[in-house]
């Protein structure tokens, strides 16, 4: 039930994300969207991420990782691609 639903929950002054130490190359966040799904159900991680490229579609390609449980950062290779889901959606 989203009746009681507030994207005004306070401001916040930033967050930071803890990927796996394994990860040498520095991550451009140029044309990355930070994202998570309002929804009652739990979201199965991998299942969403072949979704939502489906779905997307982008040209030059797309790269999501789970950055908190329930957040999610989409990476990708253009901007051309980052734009059209940003206007188009979904």
């Amino acid at each position: 039930d989203l009746v009681n639903l507030s994207l005004d929950g306070g401001v916040e002054e930033g967050f930071a994300f803890e990927f796996d130490d394994d990860e040498e190359e520095v991550m451009d966040l140029r044309w990355c969207i930070v994202g998570r799904f309002l929804c009652d159900r739990t979201v199965h991680a991998n299942s969403m991420m072949v979704r939502m490229a489906e779905l997307w579609r982008p040209v030059k390609g797309v790269s999501i990782k789970e950055a908190k449980p329930g957040l999610f950062l989409f990476r990708f290779n253009h901007p051309i691609d980052m734009e059209a889901v940003l206007n188009n959606g979904p």
